[in-house]
């Protein structure tokens, strides 16, 4: 059974959750998903489309939902 017990977890330990949750949703929407192992630029994982474009996905979480989002 998973932990749920968020305020327990650090901030690396969110991040991680949330990466690999964002790579199984990819996954079982028929994504090819490719781990980064080096995260030199931003980028946590690559996915493929089944037509063959490659997505580069970072991946941010947060435990507040008081986040507001501006594009520049």
């Amino acid at each position: 059974m998973p932990n749920t017990e968020w305020p327990k977890l650090n901030g690396l330990q969110i991040g991680r959750y949330a990466e690999y949750y964002a790579k199984m949703e990819f996954a079982s929407y028929g994504f090819d998903v490719y781990a980064s192992e080096v995260d030199d630029h931003g980028i946590d994982f690559i996915a493929k489309t089944k037509g063959g474009r490659f997505l580069e996905i970072q991946v941010k979480s947060m435990r507040q939902t008081n986040y507001v989002f501006m594009q520049k």
